[in-house]
């Protein structure tokens, strides 16, 4: 014959783990309202172990975070905080080691989600296309656009329900968009977001800027990624934001670190050049120039004198011939190359009037 206040004591905490589950769905919706924060307060307050109950709960509805939140995924979460609410039951009417024993049930729960959904889990990882010095690669994507990938570029890309998203995590990309106004076409890079629904333009990460050529069509510039629910702002040139800015056959140049961004023309047949195998410079800083002359080289260049890092270069150069950029680059400029670490070239500065070349090769520009 059962006691009856084991029964009571049973019941109790059936209420209590019930209620601690509610509280857990409540708090992974949003921020409560004054009123229902009142009332957790309270809850909390009429017994300790109430608190202690909430974070078991919450502990468990975490650990699966990411696979629960999937298509099929829910009722495996609803389960798993059933199975937690039958083990806190269980061990909190034993008062020896309760802790350990709920915290295992709990392991116990987070595994057979995740064993679950682990495919599923699999199925959601963005896939990563890349290339080495000196390669460039055209990947055809799931929804009929093209990527084509400049040396030593990652991509990653993930297509789920209504988006397209990318995330370019060093090098350049250029992009034809298939067009689907309702699914659009995000690019991150370097903390700024490029959204497009159907055109042609190209990414770049370089030095510490994040550069876009827009070559048709039309795109908008955020400023962040943007948090879940939360879009960032337009980043803005001039006060007019980027989609107006923006036009084609012109480049924005953002800053990594700040929100200052310009627009200036560019020439698309210049800019698109490195799909040829040539680099085109056009009053360029050699920090720059250096960064993408390096993206074809295995022995690199590096800029030793903070003086080199400023000068401006012109010329059109065959991508992966560096000797062919260091022979030029000393013959016109106050720069000369001494051998570093490792077979790395390094530029550094010397003093002597620049030249002009009358071959069209390269120019000082200062």
């Amino acid at each position: 014959m059962s006691d009856p206040m084991d029964e009571m004591f049973d019941n109790k905490l059936d209420l209590a783990a019930d209620a601690a589950a509610e509280w857990c769905v409540r708090l992974s919706e949003g921020d409560l309202s004054p009123a229902e924060q009142q009332a957790l307060d309270a809850w909390f307050a009429a017994d300790p172990v109430h608190r202690e109950l909430l974070d078991d709960a919450v502990a468990a509805w975490r650990a699966v975070d990411q696979q629960a939140s999937l298509p099929g995924m829910i009722a495996l979460r609803g389960e798993a905080l059933n199975d937690l609410r039958r083990a806190q039951h269980r061990q909190w009417s034993r008062k020896p080691g309760r802790r350990l024993a709920v915290w295992s049930a709990a392991a116990a729960v987070v595994a057979a989600v995740a064993l679950g959904g682990v495919l599923t889990w699999r199925a959601s990882l963005p896939d990563v296309y890349r290339t080495t010095e000196g390669e460039r690669r055209i990947v055809e994507l799931a929804d009929g656009s093209r990527a084509s990938l400049d040396a030593d570029t990652v991509l990653k890309v993930r297509y789920d329900g209504d988006r397209r998203r990318l995330w370019l995590e060093q090098g350049r990309a250029k992009f034809a968009v298939a067009k689907d106004p309702l699914r659009p076409f995000s690019v991150a890079a370097g903390g700024k977001l490029v959204v497009a629904t159907g055109t042609t333009f190209s990414v770049e990460r370089v030095a510490d800027q994040m550069r876009v050529v827009l070559y048709e069509g039309h795109v908008a510039v955020l400023d962040g990624e943007g948090a879940k629910g939360r879009p960032p702002p337009l980043l803005r040139v001039n006060g007019a934001p980027t989609e107006k800015a923006l036009t084609p056959d012109h480049e924005l140049v953002a800053q990594i670190h700040s929100e200052a961004a310009s627009v200036a023309p560019t020439d698309s047949a210049r800019a698109g050049a490195w799909e040829t195998g040539q680099l085109v410079f056009q009053d360029e800083p050699m920090s720059l120039a250096v960064e993408r002359v390096n993206r074809y080289a295995r022995d690199k260049l590096r800029i030793g004198d903070p003086t080199v890092a400023n000068l401006r270069i012109s010329g059109v150069f065959t991508s992966g011939d560096t000797r062919a950029f260091i022979d030029g680059v000393t013959a016109v400029l106050p720069v000369r190359a001494v051998s570093g670490q490792g077979g790395e070239t390094v530029l550094r500065a010397f003093q002597r009037q620049p030249k002009n070349l009358t071959d069209g090769g390269v120019s000082s520009g200062e």
